[in-house]
């Protein structure tokens, strides 16, 4: 308590208490009596009161320090509360970290072992890659065959000689190893067009990012190579293009696997290469312009670097997942609901994701077909067959564009097949090979002079593929 408050309390106390002196104007005179007994019960009385206000000032000076020590106790309570606030953000967000540091000491590794042993490593992802899509058995590794770019002109005929030799005269028309050969064949002659079209495409569009960003840069800056580097750095753009052309230029392969899972696809782990299975080929694909739509679509995704932002992405959404984890105050009991509410959280918002990157990659894909010079109005249709099939197994509606009912469609990683026939079928209207005449004819006249002289033409009626050029 204040000084004030004691001097106010004992102030009011002296009043209630009898004085042993009375006032008289300005003198003060002490009480006397000349009863003893009455003398005797005065000083008694004044005692015991001086008594009892020696205890209320003790009770006060007790409240005091009692005061004091309940500040001294708030104080460190506020302390220790305030450091395990600090202590457990720390704790939360050193998991970022941890996850990222565990994710740069893996990359740093696969790096590390890669440029040990490149072709044994090449193996292993290989391998990993053929088991995604069912080909697992040994039997079905030794059917796996690849095209290296400008190979594939000679890759019939001798397999043709070879297989002559082995059988004799023997019918091979109807042989499975021929069949494939065939078919790889035709993706080559497909697949090196489209190649050569995206490398002129992604030159293109990178030469016009540079340009967009250099238009406004002073003569000094353009006149500085490091200062012009450092200007671009940074620039969304030429970034994009710049790891597009990265990704395409190269010897590219083409690779066909033996599979009952039809797909098609580019992965950035091995660069470079095609990938497309038998059945794709065998369910969907009947003309040399349908392969070349599938190819474009695929190789799109490459050019976009779909792939690197998926992975990202994925990246990201893992480390909030284990950071929202950690905070669970049940110790473990509320995260087996939540992991899979995460999952499902993260499943709906990738698949949403992935559809736009599918959209974007069947944008793109329909014009490298066209700019190959292929029909792509008859290209789209290699979707309506998708559509069909998927009516037919139940994954989509005859009626609606939506899979599996309409609940379920939000977990689904491309947009109806049915959506993107007609939404390609209505870009064949502007992107054509009547849009590209010009560039049609002369890519014509570059790819017979790169052929051998005399060499048979790439399409022949057992080619397996009707050429709708």
């Amino acid at each position: 308590m204040t000084r004030l408050l004691r001097l106010q309390i004992v102030h009011r106390m002296r009043r209630l208490l009898p004085s042993p002196s009375l006032t008289y104007g300005s003198c003060h005179r002490p009480f006397v009596t000349s009863n003893p007994a009455t003398r005797s019960t005065l000083t008694n009385h004044s005692q015991s009161s001086i008594v009892s206000l020696g205890n209320f000032r003790l009770r006060l000076l007790s409240t005091a320090k009692t005061s004091s020590s309940l500040s001294t106790a708030t104080n460190v309570i506020s302390q220790r509360l305030k450091w395990k606030i600090i202590a457990r953000m720390a704790y939360y967000l050193r998991i970022p970290f941890l996850v990222l540091s565990v994710y740069g000491i893996g990359y740093q590794q696969g790096i590390m072992d890669y440029s040990r042993e490149p072709q044994n490593m090449e193996s292993k992802l290989l391998d990993t890659i053929l088991a995604g899509v069912g080909c697992v058995t040994p039997e079905d590794r030794e059917g796996v065959m690849i095209a290296y770019e400008g190979e594939w002109r000679t890759l019939l005929a001798r397999f043709r000689a070879h297989h002559l030799k082995v059988h004799g005269g023997e019918d091979i028309g109807y042989d499975e190893e021929y069949r494939r050969v065939v078919m790889l064949r035709n993706i080559a002659i497909v697949g090196e067009k489209i190649v050569k079209v995206a490398q002129i495409h992604v030159k293109e569009k990178l030469k016009e990012a540079v340009k967009d960003a250099t238009c406004d840069l002073p003569p000094e800056v353009l006149e500085n190579e490091s200062r012009l580097y450092k200007a671009l750095d940074g620039v969304e753009d030429v970034e994009l293009w710049t790891r597009a052309r990265r990704h395409m230029d190269g010897q590219w392969k083409y690779v066909l696997i033996p599979s009952s899972v039809p797909n098609a696809f580019v992965s950035e782990i091995l660069p470079h290469r095609i990938f497309i299975t038998t059945s794709l080929l065998q369910q969907f694909v009947e003309t040399q312009d349908e392969l070349a739509l599938v190819l474009g679509h695929e190789i799109s995704h490459l050019i976009l670097g779909h792939s690197s932002a998926q992975n990202s992405f994925e990246t990201s959404f893992r480390t909030i997942e284990i950071l929202l984890l950690s905070l669970d105050p049940t110790e473990g009991l509320l995260s087996l609901a939540f992991m899979s509410f995460l999952a499902s959280v993260r499943g709906a918002i990738g698949a949403v994701y992935s559809r736009d990157n599918e959209r974007s990659a069947d944008e793109l894909g329909i014009k490298l077909t066209a700019m190959a010079c292929y029909n792509t109005r008859e290209a789209s249709r290699v979707f309506h067959k998708m559509h069909l099939h998927n009516v037919e197994s139940g994954m989509e509606s005859s009626s609606s564009n939506v899979g599996w009912g309409g609940l379920l469609s939000i977990f689904d990683s491309h947009p109806p097949s049915d959506e993107r026939f007609r939404s390609l079928l209505e870009e064949s209207g502007t992107e054509n090979p009547e849009k590209y005449e010009e560039d049609c004819a002369s890519l014509k006249t570059l790819f017979w002079e790169a052929m051998k002289p005399g060499a048979p033409s790439p399409v022949t009626k057992d080619d397996g593929l009707q050429n709708a050029e």
